[in-house]
């Protein structure tokens, strides 16, 4: 998307009702392009609201077990987490003593990315028809538009890698390179999240892109 498409899209987005689905789809955004099916899997003790984190485990690859993902989470995002965490822990029910999932519709049974793939797709067909849009998109191509505009704002390749999990895989990731980046991707969300404020208030010529963190 351009960045007039992804303002009318996250415009859209705010003024559906409140749902975990939306709140789905502007978490995946506020932080920085997340896999929409590693956030579906996000129980309430992956949430630390005092060290402002949130863990996801990544499975892609030929891996034995998921790799951590841990976030910092945004100012942005503050408000939807401690609602979704506090939905959770209201609607949990399931007695198996596991920790409740953040975006599920009863307690017990997750939210699907089908669901969210959905409400994605109704947005887009109300664009199309507003002429918002030159062509259609998906859910998977927001994760692409973060991308794309992390680097435009001149955030470096290992930065967007350590963001949305992804390349991560080699001997150097796995067994020298111990740095977590976590100030870096702080930093960096919390830009990317000023960024995207500006888009939707229309005040796109005022941004000024990051040093790149090295």
């Amino acid at each position: 998307l351009s960045s007039e498409e992804l303002s009318c899209f996250i415009n859209r987005l705010e003024a559906s009702p409140e749902s975990p689905k939306r709140d789905l789809v502007l978490l995946c955004l506020q932080l920085g392009g997340q896999r929409p099916s590693q956030l579906l899997r996000v129980r309430l003790v992956d949430l630390d609201l005092s060290a402002r984190t949130l863990t996801l485990y990544d499975p892609k690859g030929a891996r034995t077990q998921p790799r951590t993902h841990v976030l910092p989470i945004p100012e942005a995002a503050i408000r939807i987490l401690v609602s979704l965490s506090e939905r959770a822990t209201t609607l949990f029910s399931t007695g198996d003593g596991k920790s409740p999932l953040l975006f599920t519709g009863d307690g017990i049974r997750g939210l699907r990315v089908e669901t969210v793939s959905a409400m994605v797709n109704s947005l887009a067909r109300q664009m199309m028809e507003a002429r918002e849009l030159r062509e259609g998109f998906e859910l998977r191509d927001l994760r692409r538009t973060c991308e794309t505009m992390l680097a435009a704002i001149g955030i470096s390749s290992d930065i967007r890698a350590q963001i949305q999990s992804h390349g991560l895989g080699g001997v150097q990731a796995r067994h020298y390179d111990r740095h977590n980046y976590m100030a870096a991707k702080r930093a960096t969300l919390e830009a990317w999240n000023q960024y995207l404020q500006r888009l939707v208030e229309g005040r796109t010529g005022d941004v000024i892109p990051m040093q790149q963190y090295r």
